[in-house]
C-alpha cells in the first residue's frame, strides 16, 4: 500500500534529524546532524545548548532533503514527544510553520511510535516491511525501556516499564563514574567484549508485584558504588584495566538478562509472530545476540533495525506519522503543542492514533 510521500523532522534530545520517506516507506533522505561531542564536556545532555543547536541545524538539513528528494512532499511528521520540551519545540514549530505555509497535513509523532517501527526499515531503499500482527517489540534507550504489542495499523499498547533509570541511562552512568566516554552505551559495549562477566556478583533487582516492570537503579548503585569503593577508573583502549572490562562485562550481561527476563510470559499471554527491539540500546552486541539465540528458542522471527536507526532518527519519525496519517490523523499546526512526558500512555492502554493528547 502506497502512504503519503512524508517528510520527518526529529528533535527531541540532542540529534537534529530530518528524512524523506517515499509512499512505500523506502528512506530516500536520512540526515543528522550529532550533537554528541558538543555534550562530550558535560557528560550528559545540557537542555539550552541542545535547544539551541536545533535551531542553527533544522533548517539547512530541511533545505538540503527538499533538495534531495525524489518528488513533491504530502505530509510532514514531527516528534511532539516525549523529550526535552525546548528540543521538542524546536521541531513543532518548524514542522508547523513549514506545513502552514505549503499548505500541507501535518501529524504529530510519539517518539517511541517511531522506535517502533524502525526494525521494518531499510537504509538500502527497499520499502518499508509491514508490521506482523501482533509483534512484539521492546523499546530500550536513554530515557525508556519497555516492552510493547505493536499492531499492523502501527498502533501499540505498552505491555510494562521501567519504574526507576532506563537502561541506557544506567549504562552511560556506570560509565561516567568510571570516566569513560560520553555516550556511555558504545563504550560500555566495546570494553565488555574483552571482560569476564562472571567476576562480579551483581544484584538483579525484581519488581515484587505482577507487572513484570524493570528496575535498573539498583544495580546501578551497586555497579558505581563497586567503582568508588576499589577506585577503579577507566581509560583509553588498551589501557583499561582488566578489573573494570569484567565490571562493565557483568553489568552489560545483567541489563541484558534483566531487559528479556520477562520474555518468555509476554511471548505466552500475546503469542506473537514477531520480535523486534529498538533504540539505542538495541545496537548493544550481546543484547542482538541474545534476542536472535531467544527468538530462535521459542520460534520466532527476530527483527532488529540497522544500527544507524537505533539511535534517534526521523526515518522512524517519517514512518510513524506515515501510518497515522493512514489510520486517519491529522493536526492543526496553528494549534499544535510539544509533551516533554508520555503522560497519555498508561502501562495497558492501547493508542489509536498518534497525536499527542
Amino acid at each position: 500500500m502506497s502512504l503519503a510521500r512524508t517528510l520527518g523532522i526529529e528533535t527531541s534530545c540532542d540529534e537534529t534529524a530530518v528524512a524523506v520517506l517515499a509512499g512505500d516507506g523506502s528512506v530516500e533522505v536520512n540526515l543528522l546532524a550529532s550533537q554528541a561531542q558538543l555534550h562530550a564536556a558535560f557528560g550528559g545532555v545540557v537542555p539550552e545548548l541542545a535547544s539551541r543547536e536545533h535551531l542553527a541545524a533544522l533548517p539547512w538539513l530541511v533545505e538540503r532533503a527538499l533538495a534531495e528528494a525524489r518528488a513533491p512532499l504530502e505530509l510532514v511528521g514531527v516528534t511532539a514527544g516525549p523529550g526535552l520540551i525546548g528540543a521538542l519545540l524546536v521541531g513543532v514549530r518548524f514542522a508547523a510553520a513549514f506545513a502552514w505555509a505549503r499548505r500541507m497535513p501535518m501529524v504529530a509523532v510519539d517518539h517511541l511510535d517511531g522506535h517502533l517501527v524502525s526494525p521494518l526499515l531499510d537504509l538500502g531503499g527497499a520499502p518499508a516491511r509491514p508490521i506482523p500482527d501482533p509483534t512484539l517489540a521492546l523499546v530500550a534507550s536513554g530515557g525508556h525501556s519497555s516492552w510493547y504489542l505493536l499492531a499492523a495499523d502501527g498502533t501499540s499498547s505498552r505491555l510494562n516499564r521501567t519504574r526507576d533509570d532506563a537502561a541506557g541511562e544506567a549504562f552511560d552512568k556506570l560509565a561516567q563514574a568510571l570516566g569513560l566516554a560520553y555516550p556511555g552505551g558504545p563504550v560500555v559495549d566495546r570494553l565488555a567484549r574483552a571482560g569476564d562477566p562472571g567476576r562480579f556478583a551483581l544484584p538483579h533487582p525484581r519488581i515484587r508485584d505482577d507487572s513484570l516492570d524493570f528496575s535498573f537503579s539498583g544495580l546501578k548503585s551497586a555497579a558505581i558504588r563497586w567503582v568508588r569503593e576499589a577506585g577503579l577508573r577507566g581509560a583509553p583502549d588498551g589501557e583499561t584495566p582488566q578489573e573494570v572490562r569484567d565490571l562493565l562485562a557483568g553489568f552489560e550481561e545483567t541489563v541484558v538478562e534483566l531487559l528479556l527476563a520477562p520474555l518468555a510470559t509476554l511471548v505466552a499471554r500475546h503469542r506473537p509472530v514477531l520480535l523486534a527491539a529498538s533504540g539505542g540500546v538495541a545496537a548493544n552486541t550481546l543484547l542482538r545476540r541474545r534476542l536472535l539465540e531467544r527468538g530462535a528458542e521459542l520460534g520466532l522471527d527476530v527483527r532488529l533495525p540497522p544500527p544507524a536507526l537505533t539511535t534517534d532518527n526521523a526515518a522512524m519519525i517519517a514512518r510513524a506519522g506515515q501510518l497515522a496519517f493512514a489510520r486517519g490523523s491529522r493536526d492543526d499546526p496553528r494549534r499544535l503543542d510539544a509533551h516533554s512526558r508520555q503522560s497519555w500512555q498508561p502501562p495497558g492502554t492501547r493508542r489509536d492514533r498518534a497525536t499527542v493528547q
